[in-house]
């Protein structure tokens, strides 16, 4: 039984997302404010009370405090803690972020994945890698009004339905989003990726020295193996081909030792339209052998289930398998960006505004990571509601005192290491 208790709402300056914090200090260290006002050219008059870059981090700082609505906002704007070390002096109504995200158009769409990009670059300065794997993969995002661009297409879980299909673009070895493509319902998986894959590769940090793609089945284009051959890029791609199981059954294929039923093939061969032959690498897998006493129809004996992939690596049949199964972590990340960070949930009516906020949910999503990549000992490892859990949604109250402000987290805080950690390692950090 609990105890008898009276409530009181009498307490002042207590929030329950104190963590936000991190993520100010790491916005504030990459200048992303100034970065976002510079960049994207819209201008609102003297008398407007709050800029674009003011609305995008207030709107980035309430997805990554958990909001799924522009109404949720309202949770962040009413907690005078965030309000005063954020210097918020005043927060917007619901109304002032649609409307504001309303003056967004391709352009200025465009400016804000190009702020993005500035902000990658200053990460990337202090950390990087030569060699990066980029994951591409499209997604589906059911709306239930009658949204501006939202189309019935390609929808799995609710054929029919209306919705946006964005296109993104991962990198493996960071689990950021490099690129996305806010699209339209009807829109094809594979439509424009020759042009979606030039600007993920431009905006690649020059250090990147080697770059591998990997694609599901929906990105087999001759065009964009021509595009990667001619970048340098090195790829694997799953093969979606007219007639693939005729193809396939009429090749040599050898037993994989260690592997019981699996057997392997590799072969060249040259698509309708391609310039060139390319390798295909192929593995089978036994998946029903029929007992002949049993059989009543004139069934084949053996049954395959078979994968195949175009690829320049060199690698094994079965290597390639398993590096092509790595990017099934990419699916992950869409649904930690979609389920976690609330991308495609803001919505308006507008389709370059709903752009805007995808891309906004996306900048969010990618400066934690980023915080976590350059300032955690252990990485960005756990999901972004478990790190919402551990160290934003932390319960604090705001205090004044010797003309100095101090955060008062609780005694027995789980995390209290890790977030000390966070601390120090934010606080010495320069992009300089």
């Amino acid at each position: 039984m609990m105890r008898k208790f009276h409530t009181q709402f009498d307490q002042k300056n207590l929030t329950g997302n104190a963590g936000l914090v991190h993520l100010g200090r790491f916005a504030q260290k990459l200048g992303l404010d100034g970065i976002l006002s510079r960049t994207i050219d819209i201008r609102r008059g003297d008398n407007a009370q709050y800029q674009v870059a003011e609305i995008v981090m207030m709107l980035m700082f309430g997805v990554l405090a958990g909001a799924w609505h522009i109404s949720h906002l309202a949770i962040l704007g009413r907690d005078s803690v965030i309000t005063t070390l954020f210097k918020w002096d005043r927060f917007p109504f619901a109304t002032t972020f649609s409307r504001v995200f309303k003056l967004f158009s391709h352009r200025t769409c465009n400016q804000l994945a190009q702020a993005e990009n500035i902000v990658r670059r200053k990460v990337w300065g202090k950390k990087w890698f030569g060699k990066v794997t980029l994951d591409m993969d499209s997604t589906v995002r059911g709306v239930s009004g009658q949204q501006q661009g939202a189309e019935r297409g390609y929808n799995p879980k609710k054929k029919g339905q209306n919705s946006y299909h964005p296109l993104l673009c991962f990198v493996a070895e960071t689990r950021e989003c490099l690129h996305n493509w806010f699209r339209c319902g009807s829109a094809y998986s594979a439509n424009g990726c020759v042009e979606f894959m030039k600007e993920c590769l431009a905006r690649l940090p020059k250090r990147v020295w080697k770059v591998v793609v990997r694609a599901d089945s929906a990105f087999f284009s001759g065009k964009l193996l021509t595009l990667l051959e001619q970048e340098g890029c090195q790829y694997i791609i799953k093969v979606k081909l007219k007639g693939l199981e005729k193809l396939l059954g009429s090749q040599k294929w050898r037993k994989i030792a260690d592997k019981p039923g699996f057997e392997s093939a590799r072969f060249e061969y040259k698509c309708a339209g391609w310039t060139k032959a390319r390798c295909f690498v192929a593995i089978r897998k036994i998946i029903l052998i029929e007992d002949e006493n049993d059989r009543l129809f004139n069934l084949p004996k053996v049954q395959y289930e078979y994968f195949c992939y175009v690829t320049d690596l060199p690698l094994s049949p079965m290597g390639a398998h398993k590096y092509y199964g790595q990017r099934a972590s990419s699916e992950n990340w869409i649904e930690w960006c979609k389920n976690h960070m609330a991308a495609a949930t803001f919505l308006t009516q507008d389709f370059w505004a709903n752009s805007a906020l995808f891309q906004t949910s996306i900048l969010a999503y990618n400066l934690m990571v980023w915080m976590m990549w350059l300032n955690d000992e252990n990485g960005f490892r756990q999901e972004p509601d478990t790190i919402r859990a551990w160290l934003i949604q932390v319960p604090a109250k705001l205090q004044y005192r010797g003309r100095q402000w101090f955060l008062k987290l609780s005694k027995s805080y789980v995390f209290k290491k890790r977030w000390e950690q966070l601390e120090a390692s934010l606080l010495k950090l320069s992009f300089t």
